[in-house]
């Protein structure tokens, strides 16, 4: 137990944190192409929008696949919790969801159907539907709270001591 206790409180390698920030992106990049088209965007926003979305992957994806060392470990961390906190209000003041639209054919006794009697119902008997608006919802806090928790576990080595100045060399 002691020995699993301490492989996870080590620092991931590299690799396996370039790994997790690509597939965490890939994870958004599916989520945005097929769940918006089940989403609402407010305000009058255009619906390019969901172009806009595809911003919070192409950051993972970035640095998962070339791990640029540009970023200070504070940047980073406030660079990931602001991304949380991004998706959040995202989710909650600009898009909604759409319930699903269905055809309802009138029922007829004579076997002729007239396309007046043809109206359209947004409720379908699904009980939920998950659009790109839950998802970021459900990403939104996740980023935020693995900020408290791996506080330097997601710095990879070229970016741990990137704008530091060494100041005392100890022999």
């Amino acid at each position: 137990m002691i020995n699993t206790l301490s492989k996870l409180a080590q620092k991931p390698t590299d690799k396996n944190i370039r790994i997790v920030r690509i597939v965490f992106a890939l994870i958004l990049v599916v989520i945005i192409t097929f769940w918006f088209p089940v989403t609402h965007v407010n305000f009058g926003i255009p619906q390019a929008f969901e172009y806009i979305l595809y911003i919070f992957p192409s950051i993972g994806l970035i640095r998962g696949i070339f791990d640029p060392g540009i970023f200070r470990k504070k940047v980073w961390k406030w660079t990931i919790f602001g991304l949380g906190v991004t998706m959040l209000l995202i989710s909650l003041f600009l898009i909604d969801d759409v319930a699903p639209v269905q055809n309802i054919l009138p029922e007829t006794v004579s076997g002729e159907i007239q396309l007046s009697d043809i109206h359209t119902s947004t409720q379908l008997n699904t009980p939920f539907t998950l659009s790109t608006d839950n998802w970021f919802w459900f990403f939104g806090p996740i980023l935020m709270i693995l900020w408290f928790l791996l506080n330097g576990k997601n710095i990879t080595q070229k970016n741990e001591r990137y704008g530091e100045k060494v100041k005392k060399i100890r022999v």
